[in-house]
């Protein structure tokens, strides 16, 4: 792990994964298949899951700047991880904060890390200049729309999607202004968010 953590919460840190983390990695994948089952049908393979949110990146056309591969630990329970995000820095458009990847362990799902969690989250991309977050939601993962949804997410349009393994889903693609900003402004700042663009 790096020496410093990325951000701290008052219960947990939050780290760059590394390659010394891929055994942590692997056995989060083994204990948390439910969102990887729904989203392609299938239970994940460790280690392909592994390098896959290791190395997996953007397209090179979103003119992106940076992304960050973190991994959250309790401070009670530093041999397990307890989160996984995956964010990208200027995604599309500048100060375009893009969530690819927000995943709370299961057994931890109603215990208050994911509230903390986001939050120290977007303390940290505004600090990083970002002021404007985005992701997708899955189509009927309702904890999911209402977790979004109560901190203040608005869906900017719908986009079809298809998975690794062939299944199709539907994704809301989802913004939260950090400052004042409404869609109108937000589309024309990532046209790709806006219902006419392909």
């Amino acid at each position: 792990m790096s020496h410093q953590p990325v951000f701290s919460l008052t219960d947990a840190d939050i780290w760059v994964a590394t390659d010394a983390d891929r055994p942590d990695l692997a056995a989060f994948c083994r204990d948390n298949p439910e969102y990887d089952v729904f989203l392609s049908g299938e239970v994940p393979d460790e280690a392909e899951w592994v390098e896959d949110f290791m190395t997996d990146l953007p397209p090179a056309a979103f003119n992106w700047t940076a992304t960050h591969k973190l991994i959250a630990r309790r401070h009670q329970d530093q041999g397990k991880i307890a989160a996984i995000l995956d964010i990208t820095e200027d995604m599309i458009g500048r100060g375009v904060g893009h969530i690819g990847l927000f995943q709370v362990a299961t057994a931890l799902h109603g215990a208050g890390l994911a509230h903390g969690l986001y939050q120290g989250l977007e303390d940290w991309l505004a600090s990083r200049g970002m002021d404007v977050l985005r992701l997708g939601v899955l189509d009927g993962n309702a904890r999911g729309t209402a977790f979004w949804t109560q901190h203040g997410f608005l869906e900017a349009r719908r986009r079809q999607g298809t998975a690794p393994t062939g299944k199709t889903h539907l994704s809301h693609v989802m913004y939260k202004p950090l400052k004042p900003l409404s869609l109108d402004a937000y589309r024309l700042r990532v046209p790709r968010d806006d219902p006419s663009s392909p």
